[in-house]
């Protein structure tokens, strides 16, 4: 609607009574995007979601209905073979799994290349 369409459907203002009018914004010029760097230090204190995939076994329901303590499940990798490392549920790199002073760690071997990427252009 223009701003005389709308003074004609509602008249002239009477004392006392608020003037309607269209409101009219400046153009948006889109950003230098090129010129644009921001830093990632203010997400420093952010946490993410890791989690390590150690392999993939196949079980029909019969099988997995009769798990129980003790039971062993046959996954598709063997020892010494890359995990995967994913970030939020993203594949994010390759490791090999090591004990540190008894606790189970991950040594990183390969980042994906494009989530790499991602993180140096400040994108995820």
């Amino acid at each position: 609607m223009t701003e005389e369409e709308i003074k004609s459907l509602l008249g002239s203002p009477k004392k006392g009574e608020v003037e309607i009018r269209k409101v009219q914004f400046p153009s948006l010029k889109p950003a230098d995007m090129e010129n644009l760097k921001t830093g990632l230090s203010h997400l420093d204190d952010v946490y993410i979601e890791v989690s390590v995939e150690l392999g993939q076994g196949d079980l029909n329901l019969g099988e997995l209905l009769s798990l129980e303590e003790g039971s062993v499940i046959k996954l598709d990798k063997v020892v010494g073979e890359s995990v995967e490392v994913n970030v939020n549920q993203q594949r994010f790199a390759k490791g090999e799994v090591i004990i540190v002073n008894d606790v189970f760690n991950v040594r990183i071997n390969a980042v994906n290349e494009v989530q790499n990427l991602k993180l140096s252009e400040g994108l995820i």
